[in-house]
């Protein structure tokens, strides 16, 4: 399997975390289920090989040939159908609803196919997928594509972008009166448009953007007691802290990382 990663175009990169792809090599080249936990992003994916599946709440569908699905407060697994062939756009939490005239919170926990965001539009860039030679000119098709959207739907949202960065940097402790009196904006100005960019209440988010925190701590210090981390983490107690992990992940943190096929973002 050929994975790849490409920088964003410069005029992207303020809302875009990262470009990706990935192709079989062979038609036995599969890529094996693997668990994405809750990350707080939006992510858009194109397929012009076979669509993967997606498995949640023990059910399983066939993935759309484009879609974006939103800030997912639980985790999914995913797995390829055949052969792989696929282009995918990972956004900063701040960057993606410059680029949709839909509300992120339409999508919040699922998929939305990309015939929704851009019914005119999009058949014409899968067409120009599919007649692409590599996968350099996939990524620049899709570029091109996004920087077009941003053009048409950018908005002058400075405040909600200010918050949004300020909870993530955080790791999602700083309290919601902190983050108001930062930004300017009032409890419900900032929870209405939360809703609208990000797709969910800023407490969410913040709860979200620590248990990714809690990911990448546990991660680099598995020798750690649970307690230490609990606190340096931002919890009272350990039993919180293991209710917190267990809430968005499905698992204890033991059992987590006992796992071989767990995914997360970078913060």
């Amino acid at each position: 399997m050929t994975y790849l990663e490409f920088r964003p175009l410069p005029e992207l990169a303020d809302h875009i975390q990262l470009v990706w792809a990935m192709e079989s090599e062979t038609e036995d080249d599969v890529f094996p289920r693997e668990q994405i936990m809750p990350d707080g992003i939006v992510e858009l994916v194109f397929h012009w090989g076979d669509p993967w599946h997606t498995f949640q709440d023990n059910r399983r569908f066939l993935q759309p040939r484009s879609f974006a699905i939103s800030m997912m407060r639980k985790l999914v697994e995913i797995e390829s159908t055949g052969r792989t062939g696929v282009v995918a756009i990972r956004f900063y939490p701040w960057g993606a609803y410059h680029y949709f005239a839909e509300p992120i919170r339409n999508f919040l926990d699922t998929t939305i196919p990309c015939e929704r965001l851009w019914p005119e539009l999009i058949d014409g860039l899968m067409a120009n997928l599919s007649e692409d030679r590599d996968i350099e000119g996939r990524i620049e098709t899709v570029q091109r594509f996004l920087r077009d959207r941003l053009r048409e739907n950018r908005r002058n949202e400075p405040e909600i972008d200010d918050a949004i960065r300020l909870i993530r940097d955080s790791q999602g402790r700083l309290s919601i009166a902190e983050i108001c009196a930062r930004t300017g904006l009032s409890k419900k100005q900032l929870e209405r448009r939360f809703l609208t960019s990000v797709g969910t209440t800023p407490k969410i988010f913040s709860r979200i953007s620590r248990f990714l925190a809690i990911c990448h701590h546990l991660k680099e210090h598995r020798e750690r007691s649970l307690t230490g981390i609990a606190y340096e983490c931002g919890f009272y107690d350990q039993a919180h802290f293991i209710k917190e992990f267990k809430d968005f992940s499905g698992f204890t943190p033991k059992e987590f990382f006992g796992r071989n096929n767990v995914v997360f973002s970078d913060l």
